[in-house]
């Protein structure tokens, strides 16, 4: 008989148990017509007691996926092979940023909770921004090979002087074969306009109003919205919330205060400082640290002299010379409403396209002010 798992940190046996023999069905290992694993090899198998493989067995019961015939085993219900679904995440550059991986490990989690699969698609091509017609049929063709329903997608950013846009030629094929999108963190389509899918992430114009105001409340008048230069719909509207916040204040703003450039350029820097700004708004966490590191450099103090903003609370955002007043994204709870959005839109749920926007927390920490809160 083998070791019974004991370790108190790990899912309960029959919960184990339950994963196992479902799995077992959902591989095509067992059809309606074969027997599964007796109580007695299950027994064997984990280590456990009857009454242990009896909850699991009883609970797979209870949710239809297998029949209990006395005297004869069980058998996988035609509805537990019904039940097996397989998606598709396409992340262009994922591993490049902190801010995806947790949003895909929560998809990933909220799949295998639910005993569907995912797959991880490659997106060199569309990252490179050299996506053709070509690679999306290819694309496209091994997801109808293996079966996919859903494809969970996250748009790159676009060059400024784009000419074809390789985010909307892929939506436009993998819905041409019948997949359902959602997107994640941002549309397809440019703000304030919407796409015919469905997003998932947070209210990005709400999200510049709120970095902005924070500035603006703690005294500053003469706030630079900095960002790196490329085409995003999270961009344009959070830059929206940015003008709106400038503009509900009183406060004058120059178009130029809109800076886009590459904060390792000391030019772009010197550009910026020309404009004697006391705030700075950062689309996100990365640039924000590395203005912090440049600034002070330049022995400009932090938040004396200038404060500084940024957006997703990534973890080294707090670990910086000076740890990073942001903006923080429910990466996990984006995760979870995606793979709930999926398999209702699998399922046919008939509802318009929706953007689901989830709070944002800020998080007040040394380059704003001394005091460090969490509201």
């Amino acid at each position: 008989m083998g070791k019974a798992i004991s370790d108190p940190d790990k899912k309960p046996i029959h919960s184990c148990i339950y994963d196992y023999v479902h799995q077992l069905i959902l591989s095509g290992e067992y059809d309606a017509r074969q027997k599964l694993p007796s109580d007695h090899q299950l027994m064997r198998r984990f280590g456990v007691s009857r009454g242990t493989v009896s909850k699991a067995m009883r609970d797979l019961e209870n949710h239809g996926l297998l029949e209990r015939q006395p005297g004869s085993g069980s058998f996988a219900t035609p509805r537990a092979h019904s039940q097996y679904m397989l998606f598709a995440a396409l992340i262009a550059g994922l591993g490049d940023t902190e801010f995806f991986e947790p949003i895909c490990a929560s998809i990933a989690l909220s799949c295998h909770e639910k005993h569907h699969g995912l797959l991880w698609g490659n997106l060199t091509d569309i990252y490179t921004k050299n996506l053709t017609q070509q690679a999306c049929q290819a694309i496209v063709r091994g997801f109808v090979a293996k079966n996919v329903l859903g494809v969970f997608f996250a748009p790159d950013e676009l060059d400024e002087e784009h000419e074809n846009d390789p985010n909307q030629m892929l939506v436009e094929a993998l819905s041409n074969a019948g997949m359902k999108i959602i997107l994640l963190d941002r549309d397809v389509c440019a703000f304030p306009s919407s796409s015919p899918y469905d997003v998932v992430g947070i209210d990005n114009y709400q999200a510049g109003y709120d970095q902005t105001n924070h500035l603006i409340q703690n005294g500053c008048r003469r706030i630079l919205y900095v960002t790196r230069p490329g085409i995003l719909s999270t961009k344009t509207a959070r830059i929206a919330g940015y003008c709106y916040a400038m503009e509900q204040a009183g406060l004058k703003r120059d178009p130029a205060w809109i800076c886009k450039g590459n904060v390792d350029d000391s030019r772009f820097i010197d550009k910026m400082l020309s404009y004697k700004p006391d705030g700075i708004v950062c689309f996100h966490d990365p640039i924000a640290a590395a203005l912090i590191q440049c600034l002070l450099l330049r022995n400009i103090t932090i938040p004396q002299k200038i404060k500084v903003i940024g957006l997703d609370d990534v973890k080294y955002s707090q670990l910086i010379q000076v740890p990073l007043t942001t903006l923080r994204q429910p990466c996990r709870e984006i995760g979870i409403q995606a793979t709930n959005l999926m398999i209702e839109r699998v399922n046919g749920v008939p509802l318009p396209p929706r953007h689901v926007h989830l709070a944002t927390a800020l998080i007040v920490r040394d380059s704003t002010t001394r005091e460090t809160t969490l509201n």
